[in-house]
């Protein structure tokens, strides 16, 4: 059964993940309370309800904190630590709740609907019942399109690299998509990583003001060594939280998140194609000869670029304003030499460089090819030379 939108304003809702200590009471945040709830409700009570049950829990208030009657709550739907709890107001201190495991599927439970009676003598031994149920039945399902949309807590997925950079440091910066994400907020100091399991840590999360764009330290070389991430591997995160509260990455299951682990490791192997270009002080006529790759970046952008160290080595200079390039059926065609790169260090070919591109049949990405210098004039010249077939990596 799907729910109206959370975000709808008759249906305010927060969520909370589950940390050592949850199990046996949670505390409503604090923006939430005081705009929900705070001098608007006399109750010293809130009644949970969940779709796995037609059971209506009554757990005490203590201020902001549910007590009393939650811990009965946890158990009866199987909770643990990283799983992720959405609740949503429908009023009159009424919440419907809704779990999440720890790589943000919904929980569903074996066929568990069970009618609990009103006598109290028989509610401890039904709610056992309930519980043994469900014990290792407990199973996770992603969210129809259309419900994930309207939860903002499942805000943003992504995969991390293990690199021997980050390693050093103890620190790794997130996406900088991340930052438009409603889970991140300048307001939060911490990030909590939790993995498959539901074990968690907590890292420091930090704002970068230079490009806008959040890191985390302080616990990266841990949580690695902890779940015996190795430099090169590659672990699919996926963001939850509201910005009120310390957002959460949770290790996502390969299978949910297959399609972002490839695109991952497609973009490792382009780049592990690209050649550094590096000048030969034995043989000049070498030099001449330069190795080229398209990359996604390179198509997407309408950029390409000559590396610096063979545009130094051969004289191609600020005073070139344009470059020939030759196909391999002796088209010829003048383009424009343009600056490109970090403080417009690097040379660039200009407009026309597709087309040269798409007559050699070199429009595939990460496609190796070779180009010769030569000069017409003092015009540079680059010259077809070779395709190179794909390298395994």
């Amino acid at each position: 059964m799907l729910n109206s939108p959370l975000q709808s304003p008759t249906n305010p809702h927060f969520f909370q993940p589950l940390l050592p200590g949850s199990e046996t009471h949670l505390t409503i945040p604090v923006v939430f309370f005081s705009k929900h709830i705070g001098g608007k409700h006399e109750q010293k009570t809130a009644k949970l309800k969940s779709d796995s049950s037609e059971k209506t829990w009554v757990v005490k208030m203590d201020g902001r904190r549910l007590t009393q009657g939650w811990k009965e709550f946890v158990k009866a739907h199987d909770l643990r630590i990283g799983d992720i709890i959405i609740f949503k107001h429908e009023g009159d201190m009424v919440f419907r709740v809704t779990p999440f495991g720890p790589s943000c599927c919904e929980i569903q439970y074996a066929q568990c609907n069970i009618k609990m009676e009103d006598d109290n003598d028989d509610e401890e031994d039904d709610m056992e019942n309930q519980h043994s149920t469900r014990n290792g039945l407990r199973k996770t399902k992603l969210n129809p399109k259309t419900e994930a949309e309207s939860f903002e807590s499942c805000d943003y997925c992504f995969v991390a690299n293990v690199t021997a950079s980050n390693l050093k440091t103890d620190t790794i910066n997130l996406p900088k998509k991340a930052a438009s994400s409603k889970a991140l907020s300048r307001r939060c100091d911490n990030i909590i990583l939790v993995n498959e399991e539901g074990n968690s840590w907590t890292l420091n999360l930090r704002f970068r003001e230079s490009d806008g764009s959040y890191y985390m330290g302080g616990g990266w070389k841990r949580f690695c060594s902890e779940n015996r991430q190795k430099e090169g591997d590659l672990i699919a995160f996926n963001l939850v939280g509201d910005g009120e509260s310390n957002p959460m990455l949770c290790i996502c299951q390969e299978e949910v998140c297959s399609e972002l682990m490839s695109i991952a490791r497609e973009k490792i192997k382009t780049k592990k194609r690209r050649r550094r270009w590096v000048a030969s002080p034995s043989s000049p006529e070498q030099n001449r000869f330069v190795t080229l790759s398209l990359t996604s970046y390179n198509i997407k952008n309408s950029k390409l670029s000559l590396p610096v160290e063979f545009t130094k080595i051969n004289g191609i200079n600020n005073n070139h304003k344009k470059i020939i390039l030759e196909d391999k059926h002796g088209v010829k065609r003048l383009i424009k030499l343009i600056r490109d790169g970090p403080n417009n260090g690097r040379r660039g070919l200009g407009k026309g460089w597709k087309l040269f591109c798409r007559a050699n049949d070199v429009l595939k990405v990460g496609e190796p090819f070779q180009l010769k210098l030569l000069w017409e004039n003092k015009t540079p010249l680059l010259k077809f030379w070779s395709k190179f077939k794909e390298e395994p990596i």
